[in-house]
């Protein structure tokens, strides 16, 4: 019985030399961590970014606002574009959603001239499109081009030379506005 007492006795001893000794007052400690701790993925989600809206088709061509969000601070119609030519998120797809801009379709550039944005393709995309699918197209682009109100007309060009292009509500036209793809119009 003796043995148990003195077993005890001598694990109290053993563990309480593990412990932290305390200190009468607070002590630095020198750190072996770097200076920076913070990770990539903090970095990459503290940038800013920004949302804007663009127009995507329903099951009737309507055209429907759906919002993206890319990071940045400044909206750029390259964004705009690019988004236009990328398929639509599955989401998007689930509610019968989509683009009629061609995916071959190459940006050249663009130029902006008081409220008005000269957008060049290259050849190869949105002039071998069409009937309904250029109707359609052109509507979502100057849609999503003319969405914040910066920008009130654009002009396509392809390979620098400026086209004449169909409108559903005024016929053969240069420089197109929202006013002449009424009829794509979203349904209020």
């Amino acid at each position: 019985m003796r043995k148990i007492p003195t077993l005890f006795f001598f694990g109290l001893v053993v563990l309480g030399g593990c412990g932290i000794p305390e200190d009468s007052s607070p002590q630095s400690i020198q750190t072996t961590f770097p200076e920076n701790t913070t990770s990539e993925v903090d970095a990459i989600t503290s940038e800013e970014s920004r949302t804007f809206l663009i127009y995507l088709l329903n099951a009737e061509s309507r055209l429907t606002p759906v919002v993206r969000e890319l990071s940045g601070s400044e909206l750029r119609i390259t964004d705009l574009i690019n988004e236009l030519i990328a398929n639509p998120t599955e989401a998007e797809t689930n509610m019968s959603l989509s683009t009629a801009v061609p995916i071959g379709l190459s940006l050249d550039g663009v130029t902006l001239e008081g409220e008005t944005a000269t957008i060049n393709f290259e050849p190869g995309g949105l002039e071998i499109v069409e009937g309904d699918q250029l109707a359609e197209a052109l509507a979502q682009i100057v849609w999503s081009v003319t969405e914040t109100g910066d920008v009130t007309s654009i002009i396509i060009s392809i390979a620098n030379e400026v086209k004449t292009w169909p409108t559903p509500d005024e016929g053969d036209q240069n420089i197109l506005t929202r006013n002449q793809f009424l009829s794509y119009a979203p349904n209020e």
